[in-house]
């Protein structure tokens, strides 16, 4: 892991290809800290960022901005969403500011793999001009002693194989059987996401990251690469403990009804919508049959899922580097 980035004359002007978007509620400093710390050890200065807030009383805007600076990122925009309209139209407000081809997404907490990462990325954009790309994730553990933990999505990676792309199992894993993409690190062009948030808008508010959901309904291909691009604050955001999991299921069925108005003959997504509206059924009888019939719980891929120990991703030595680079600066966000 290489320490900070040290600017050149080369890199005084150029077009950034990607925007590294930074979408954050009520953020915590420390964790803000660090997924700048991790920009600010990228080896390439290539790229934008926005920082989009949801309201927040304290953004730090001016704090994150002049952090940013002192390590030679200056292309930085800020987007204050005001009231607080949740994550999608945040994400919707913020994209606004944006003017590459391509968008990274983070939250406070979540940041870049290694000192490498963004230069990759910006190779693979390059190379191969995906619409929408996922890596691999690094779940962490944070404190005073972070560690990696168990954790990747999604489940089943093969059917996003780019050389042997399956887009019908990708919808059936994505629609029925819950095999999400976590949304830390996603790569999308910036067009693809801010028509996605202009039709999510006022009907989803939290989960942007549904909106991968939509792409496979509509074919659009989703890229799936191998190596590890994200350390993923595990049990830190809105989609990571009992009671935000039942919020997000009611996420989850906002955007099924979504789905049905603009899909309503897609198969896929009305059988979704059957299985997730179940329960609104009065007879227990035939809410048995349409969920077995649905979702067979005993089908080789529920029993694999259920059965599956996620890997435990990540160095260790480059995890501590990043946090221990954000604990020893001193203009801190």
């Amino acid at each position: 892991m290489s320490g900070p980035y040290k600017l050149t004359g080369r890199e005084t002007s150029y077009m950034p290809q990607l925007t590294i978007v930074i979408l954050q509620y009520r953020p915590d400093a420390g964790a803000l800290r660090r997924t700048l710390a991790a920009l600010a050890m990228q080896d390439t200065r290539d790229f934008a960022v926005v920082l989009g807030d949801d309201g927040s009383p304290q953004d730090y805007f001016a704090e994150s901005r002049a952090y940013l600076a002192a390590h030679g990122i200056t292309d930085v925009q800020t987007a204050k969403l005001m009231p607080n309209g949740g994550t999608v139209k945040n994400m919707q407000n913020a994209l606004r500011a944006v003017t590459t081809r391509w968008v990274l997404t983070l939250s406070p907490g979540d940041f870049l793999y290694d000192s490498e990462t963004l230069r990759w990325w910006i190779g693979r954009l390059q190379a191969d001009a995906p619409r929408v790309a996922f890596g691999r994730q690094a779940y962490f553990a944070p404190g005073s002693d972070p560690h990696p933990v168990p954790g990747e999505t999604p489940f089943d990676r093969t059917p996003y194989d780019p050389a042997h792309y399956d887009a019908r199992t990708v919808r059936r894993n994505l629609l029925l059987y819950d095999d999400g993409i976590s949304g830390a690190g996603l790569v999308y062009e910036r067009a693809l996401l801010q028509t996605a948030m202009d039709t999510m808008a006022g009907r989803v508010r939290l989960a942007e990251d549904f909106s991968l959901r939509m792409f496979a309904v509509q074919g659009i291909q989703i890229t799936r690469y191998d190596r590890l691009t994200v350390w993923y604050e595990y049990g830190g955001g809105v989609s990571t403990d009992a009671r935000a999991r039942e919020r997000m299921l009611g996420e989850w069925r906002a955007m099924l009804a979504l789905l049905r108005e603009k899909f309503p003959r897609d198969l896929t997504v009305r059988l979704a919508y059957e299985y997730y509206f179940n329960d609104r059924r009065k007879s227990r009888l035939v809410r048995g049959l349409v969920g077995r019939l649905i979702v067979p719980q005993s089908a080789p891929f529920k029993k694999a899922q259920r059965a599956w120990t996620p890997p435990t991703n990540g160095d260790i030595t480059i995890l501590r580097a990043i946090c221990a680079f954000a604990e020893k600066e001193t203009q801190t966000p």
